[in-house]
């Protein structure tokens, strides 16, 4: 999935409000939701996955898991981000 990039006011507000210590923010307009239950997760809130598998070439394997690691990602989700982009990217030249 293509990451965008937030603009140089956007990136000023989330250092700011990352400088916020936990303990500082205000929580008591929240209405408390801990007796609450039967929560549901929504039924959009991702696609159906199925599990396959694939022979890749071991360099490119490699290559992914140390490139996933540089971005603090898991290599399978870096490598599912990967393939999703070039699918739409084809998909966008037909």
């Amino acid at each position: 999935m293509k990451r965008i990039q937030p603009t140089e006011e956007q990136a000023r507000q989330l250092a700011a409000l990352d400088a916020i210590h936990d303990a500082e923010i205000d929580l008591s307009d929240i209405p408390d939701q801990a007796e609450k239950s039967g929560w549901v997760r929504a039924s959009m809130y991702r696609p159906l996955m199925r599990a396959i598998s694939i022979r890749l070439p071991e360099p490119d394997i490699a290559l992914a898991q140390d490139l996933a690691g540089r971005k603090g990602l898991p290599y399978q989700t870096y490598i599912k981000q990967l393939l999703h982009d070039a699918l739409i990217r084809e998909r966008a030249a037909l």
